[in-house]
């Protein structure tokens, strides 16, 4: 049996609601019980959690854990309780016990299960073809191609070949393909990306290879905005490759701070140790990369804080004394803000803020609010070289980069 609590105090005058979850590897055994206390109507973070599991029976069943969650919600003085009527899904965590965006390896029951009606999950039916998804991909119109997007799922087996196709078209002329040809090798990007396709991976490290400004002239800001992301969707856990394009001179250094950002998220969707990626990431700042300023020092320092790399810290600093680090980007305060913080608060605010693609419609959400700003409402933003992450959004929120587009 296993007990897990975190709490905060309720402020006064609240009167707090406890919600009881059961978790297990099927529909009908639960092996995980969590309690989660909040402070009143519409509060969406608890101000209390208890976790219990047991590998002996049904957690449901068992007296003395009962006990335990009386004696639990009334030491949070819960006014009410509101408990599920099954077992809502599988007790792993998604980021910590298994890969983000993947299926639990340990309860297949729930793959393609819907985990609060325990029907399977359908996908939508298709309303348009192949050769018309494509077509609407390739358009240049203000509005996303929802219903083709949402069509491609359906027609996924079809459309990878064309997909893979269409980056190769926009690589073999990258700095004059036309808007048609440069909306489709987007999308082409962040479909195959969402699908983590891995017969991807060589021209989406193409892509990323390219020197110069030549990755921006055929996607613009998708380089910094989710090149990362969409390389470390279609790797399938081959690093080599992306550790070549880091240390790589002749690309981009945009591009290279895109590699150090996929090896990141590798570690914190937990799809490859966190370790590793650390011991990566120390062999780069100790030798791997010249010492010479660059983004790809930039993105290190910022990357080491998103995964908590705390043994790398010191020689981000020597590299912050030595003028490697742009502290406009990232000042070397936030370094200290992560060690103050509690371990894994950095990490699991990473896992939210950079997911695996799930829906190419909101990952590329941002291109339309660029759309008065630029020459083709379908080719995505470049915002201004070197937006520091303290600095003001380009898109004119007010808010910080960190806080808004950067993040």
């Amino acid at each position: 049996m296993k007990n897990v609590s975190r709490s905060r105090s309720s402020p006064p005058g609240r009167y707090p609601l406890a919600t009881i979850a059961t978790y297990g590897p099927d529909s009908k055994l639960a092996t995980k019980l969590v309690v989660s206390v909040l402070d009143g109507p519409g509060q969406r973070d608890p101000s209390a959690t208890h976790t219990w599991t047991t590998h002996a029976g049904d957690v449901r069943h068992d007296p003395e854990i009962a006990a335990e969650v009386a004696s639990f919600v009334q030491q949070h003085h819960a006014k009410q309780s509101v408990a599920s009527d099954r077992v809502i899904g599988c007790p792993h965590e998604e980021g910590i016990d298994y890969p983000m965006g993947r299926t639990c390896p340990r309860c297949p029951f729930w793959a393609g299960i819907d985990r609060f009606t325990h029907e399977p999950v359908t996908p939508p039916v298709p309303t348009m073809a192949p050769a018309e998804i494509l077509a609407d991909l390739s358009s240049d119109e203000p509005e996303p191609p929802r219903e083709a997007l949402e069509s491609a799922e359906g027609h996924r087996a079809e459309l990878v070949e064309p997909l893979l196709r269409a980056i190769d078209c926009g690589l073999a002329n990258p700095s004059d393909a036309s808007p048609e040809v440069a909306t489709l090798f987007c999308y082409a990007l962040y479909l195959l990306a969402k699908w983590r396709e891995p017969r991807a991976y060589p021209y989406v490290l193409r892509w990323l290879s390219l020197p110069g400004e030549t990755p921006f002239h055929i996607a613009g800001d998708v380089v910094t905005q989710d090149g990362g992301r969409i390389l470390a969707s279609v790797c399938d856990g081959d690093l080599e490759p992306i550790k070549a394009l880091v240390v790589d001179r002749s690309a981009n250094e945009y591009a290279r701070g895109a590699g150090v950002t996929a090896l990141a998220l590798l570690a914190a969707w937990a799809e490859v140790p966190r370790e590793s990626i650390v011991t990566t990431f120390l062999w780069l700042a100790r030798e791997g990369l010249e010492r010479e300023p660059s983004q790809v020092w930039s993105s290190l320092a910022a990357d080491s804080a998103d995964i908590e790399a705390l043994v790398l810290f010191p020689e981000l600093r020597r590299a912050y004394a030595d003028g490697l680090i742009d502290r406009q980007f990232m000042h070397p305060s936030e370094l200290d803000d992560v060690e103050a913080a509690s371990r894994g608060s950095e990490l699991e605010k990473t896992r939210d803020r950079y997911p695996p693609i799930d829906d190419v419609v909101r990952a590329t959400a941002w291109w339309g609010r660029f759309k008065d700003t630029r020459e083709s409402a379908a080719e995505p933003y470049r915002a201004p070289p070197k937006v520091g992450r303290n600095e003001p959004c380009p898109c004119g929120s007010g808010k910080k980069f960190k806080k808004c587009c950067g993040g």
